[in-house]
């Protein structure tokens, strides 16, 4: 009988971190099935094009992407990719963001997709001159787990470093809330990419 109790038991608690490791809402690294692999490799999709998978309970209204500079110790919205606001369809509930670009300070895309219906895409090219000094070279860090989503909190999706530096200390994405960490490495231009959902309509 104590055998069985403590199966029970055992039990329990893996179904509750089974629970606690599979949030209601969350967004991921995009899974691709075989066929769709296929398709992106049909379409010339190479690492440029980074894809995250999407649920939502649906009642979110909209969603923002916004591409911040470090400047100062702050991360400073950057104008050449910015902030932009989505509309989402009503009781969008599954969805696919992808998000293109090689240097966040020139040409970047963005595209999203939910339920299997059309998609929304929208573009950016970045405005100023770019003037790298010889040796420059760049890391790019993407989210790599499940996160959660908490409407209206932001979520770094990527963490772009362009530096002289010999040496490159590639931080998980989530240091997007502690910029100190980037500000005391001298890098020379830092950059981060986020997401934010939101149940307030796009105005």
């Amino acid at each position: 009988m104590k055998r069985i109790f403590m199966l029970l038991v055992l039990l329990a608690l893996l179904a509750g971190c089974s629970a606690e490791a599979a949030p209601a809402m969350y967004i991921q690294p995009a899974e691709l099935n075989e066929e769709e692999e296929a398709i992106a490799e049909l379409l010339g999709a190479d690492t440029d094009q980074h894809l995250f998978d999407v649920v939502l309970d649906g009642t979110a209204k909209k969603m923002c992407v916004t591409a911040y500079e470090l400047a100062d110790g702050t991360w400073k919205p950057w104008i050449g990719g910015g902030g932009s606001g989505m509309a989402l369809d009503e009781k969008a509930k599954e969805g696919r963001l992808c998000f293109g670009f090689e240097d966040l300070r020139k040409d970047f895309r963005e595209a999203a997709q939910f339920d299997g219906r059309g998609y929304t895409a929208t573009s950016w090219e970045g405005t100023e001159d770019l003037d790298d000094p010889e040796g420059m070279g760049r890391t790019t860090s993407f989210l790599s787990n499940r996160t959660e989503i908490v409407y209206g909190q932001e979520i770094p999706l990527a963490i772009q470093i362009n530096t002289t530096k010999n040496q490159v200390l590639s931080y998980n994405p989530e240091y997007f809330f502690q910029p100190e960490e980037y500000e005391k490495l001298g890098y020379e231009h830092v950059y981060a990419l986020t997401v934010m959902f939101s149940q307030e309509p796009l105005s």
